[in-house]
């Protein structure tokens, strides 16, 4: 039997897929640790409590025959999700957590590898063998989101099926729903692009829909605690576990908390040169701001096409993950980026492929790796004390990031691609 070069692509990705489930299913059916807060808190929306309250997130674990060897510690699994993640999860809190688990397991798993398929589908088909590379990469290395059972593999599935409907103009009311869901879920993964694709008029109504869907989910089930007792100070509270988790728990950026190595946003940056927790917010949204800034003058400026419409995907995704908090696995909706990446070095050999680098490098995150070096021959104090060596040893992700979105808007600045029909809004694999 003869393998044809497509076929071997797919060959690729369902060997990457076996791995991802693979080293997924290690702890996930027997922890799925980020699960826990989520489920809980769903099963307080449907049962009345407080979602935002620990000892009652607590009683209603045990209630759904979770087991005590298998909570997590609650210090580490601060409850944070807004109650639209809350809303948009509560089916899965009508069955018993060990059911639960395995369902989400299963859904997310499956979700997460068509979502992988879709978006080698996108990449143009003269470097699919790079693309199908990346993409096998991004998916074998993100068995971390199963293990964990982390909502974000949900929203960020949710968000490239959907983004893939509306490039390739199918199924556009269904593509709104994911849309919503995802943003629902984890707002702060696709918020962007649901803005970007509103405001460059691809699909506008049913992006709007998408939008409006969220918000509307987010308001519901904000109404919902708001008007029960247990719950009425809902807001408080969990602004409360935010403060906390900021300032001195397991997710805060300062340099001195060896976990922030995990995070991604730009405080982990911006804390090592300021100790008040205002100034390093505020120099975060600053940089933020004037990325985002320079981001519109270009796609302002640049021809309707595809091509860019790919590429500001790209930039976009690099960049939601820095003004707000994000963990390690967050980077891996870098996988929406490949058929930019492919583009990119489609036209301009030298800016893809090192596009293609940071992007690999900001999904293995080095950092980690070298922390933990600098901890085993105990250098981490002098590190700590070099601000530049302590950014690009310990923080190469976090500067990774903002660099990706640079060269993607350098790459729509300078690359001229041809000018789209009057209403083409599908792949240029297509």
């Amino acid at each position: 039997m003869k393998f044809v070069k497509t076929d071997l692509n797919w060959l690729v990705i369902f060997v990457s897929a076996l791995i991802f489930f693979s080293l997924g299913c290690r702890n996930a059916l027997h922890h799925s640790i980020d699960f826990v807060p989520a489920y809980t808190g769903a099963r307080c929306m449907l049962h009345g409590c407080n979602p935002y309250d620990t000892s009652q997130l607590e009683q209603q674990y045990f209630q759904a025959g979770g087991r005590a060897d298998e909570l997590p510690g609650w210090d580490h699994e601060i409850p944070l999700y807004p109650p639209s993640t809350l809303l948009a999860l509560s089916p899965l809190a009508l069955i018993p957590f060990s059911m639960a688990r395995l369902l989400w397991f299963l859904l997310n798993g499956f979700l997460f590898v068509s979502a992988a398929g879709l978006i080698l589908s996108l990449c143009p088909r003269s470097h699919r063998w790079l693309a199908t590379a990346l993409v096998s990469l991004i998916l074998a290395s993100s068995g971390i989101l199963l293990e964990l059972g982390q909502p974000s593999i949900y929203a960020i599935s949710l968000l490239i099926i959907g983004i893939y409907l509306f490039f390739r103009d199918r199924l556009l009311p269904f593509a709104a729903l994911l849309l919503a869901c995802s943003l629902a879920v984890k707002p702060q993964i696709g918020g962007l692009i649901a803005l970007y694709l509103f405001v460059r008029g691809i699909h506008r109504r049913y992006a709007a829909a998408a939008l409006a869907g969220a918000l509307v989910l987010l308001v519901s089930a904000g109404l919902i605690l708001k008007m029960r007792p247990s719950s009425a100070n809902w807001t408080t509270d969990m602004s409360a576990n935010i403060s906390s988790t900021i300032e001195s728990g397991f997710n805060g950026p300062r340099p001195e908390n060896m976990q922030a190595i995990c995070n991604t946003n730009l405080q982990a940056i911006t804390a090592a040169f300021f100790a008040d927790t205002w100034k390093f917010n505020d120099a975060a949204y600053a940089i933020f701001l004037i990325l985002a800034a320079i981001f519109i003058v270009v796609v302002l400026r640049a021809k309707a096409s595809p091509e860019v419409n790919m590429l500001s995907i790209g930039a976009m995704a690099a960049l939601t993950l820095t003004p707000v908090y994000h963990r390690f696995y967050d980077t891996r909706m870098l996988i929406i980026t490949v058929p930019a990446i492919a583009i990119v070095y489609q036209q301009r050999r030298l800016l893809g492929a090192l596009i293609g680098a940071l992007t690999v490098l900001a999904i293995i995150s080095v950092q980690s790796r070298m922390q933990a070096f600098l901890l085993l021959h105990a250098m981490w104090q002098s590190i700590l004390h070099n601000k530049f060596l302590f950014i690009v040893l310990l923080r190469q992700q976090n500067l990774e990031l903002p660099i990706l979105c640079c060269l993607y808007v350098f790459a729509i600045y300078s690359i001229r691609f041809p000018n789209a029909p009057a209403k083409a809004t599908a792949s240029p694999a297509h």
